[in-house]
């Protein structure tokens, strides 16, 4: 399996709502000590909507391309369903079929990151 596939370099290349947000009502940092990848995520609610999503930081392909395409799912989407996004269902949008263990972390760093943000809500 080709593990970079066109989207994922194209999102490192080129992410998307990487920008700070100051309206942001829940944010969260999150780190990945095994290889350094950091992510500050940004969420702007009203009426239990996310309105706005973005993220800052750093990291491998992979790590950019998921914080950018969970932004991008998150618009839209009630908080109260957030918690119910998981691996799978990021590795769905992205449209990866698997990843050995080290990748994994590389992709749930933002979404962990999420999860935080939610729960300290």
């Amino acid at each position: 399996m080709e593990l970079y596939t066109e989207t994922i370099i194209d999102l490192a290349k080129n992410p998307l709502n990487r920008r700070d947000m100051e309206t942001a009502t829940h944010t969260a940092s999150g780190v990945n000590t095994t290889c350094g990848d950091h992510v500050r995520l940004y969420l702007r609610v009203k009426n239990g909507v996310v309105e706005d999503a973005s993220w800052e930081g750093d990291g491998c392909a992979i790590s950019v391309a998921a914080a950018s395409v969970l932004t991008e799912e998150l618009k839209g989407k009630r908080v109260r369903t957030l918690a119910d996004f998981d691996k799978a269902a990021l590795m769905s949008v992205m449209e990866i079929p698997t990843l050995g263990p080290a990748r994994v972390k590389c992709l749930t760093l933002s979404l962990e990151t999420l999860h935080n943000a939610i729960s300290e809500s």
